[in-house]
């Protein structure tokens, strides 16, 4: 999108106490799947390669929590933002934060809890992935760019 504003903020190393507003630290925390309304858990694996750190879209889940692993060592980023914003206000950009996973954890996020990514720092990530199996029934998505003109820049 032309003329959007670009909103920076500066990815963070995933620790137990700056994680805790969104989930747990696979690895570290003792970890808390849920499911609600009758919904079942998948597992798969995602692959992304690198890309910019450009977040246009949040997504957040209703039914289930979802746990995240990158596998082979491979680190990534995640942007996440608190359950209690909807982003129909652009002040709730200030809510945003971004992490680094170092690929010895990974991450549980909580029901409802925003995000995007987690992408990889380096060149690829695979992503050990545990989630509702009716993802794109459960999936509500804040629009960044399209909706508040805005953009979310990762600095890693």
């Amino acid at each position: 999108m032309a003329g959007e504003e670009v909103h920076r903020i500066a990815a963070e190393p995933l620790s137990s106490d700056g994680w805790r507003p969104f989930g747990q630290v696979v690895g570290v925390d003792e970890c808390v799947l849920e499911l609600r309304h009758g919904a079942e858990f998948h597992l798969d694996v995602l692959s992304y390669d690198w890309r910019p750190l450009r977040c246009e879209v949040l997504n957040r889940h209703h039914t289930a929590t979802q746990m995240l692993v990158p596998l082979g060592g491979a680190p990534a980023v995640v942007v996440v933002a608190p359950p209690d914003v909807d982003f129909s206000d652009p002040a709730h950009l200030d809510a945003i934060r971004a992490f680094t996973i170092s690929g010895a954890q990974g991450i549980n996020l909580a029901i409802a809890t925003w995000h995007w990514g987690p992408y990889p720092i380096g060149p690829q990530v695979h992503l050990a992935n545990v989630q509702a199996r009716d993802v794109t029934g459960d999936n509500e998505v804040a629009y960044l760019a399209r909706d508040l003109g805005v953009v979310v820049e990762v600095q890693v």
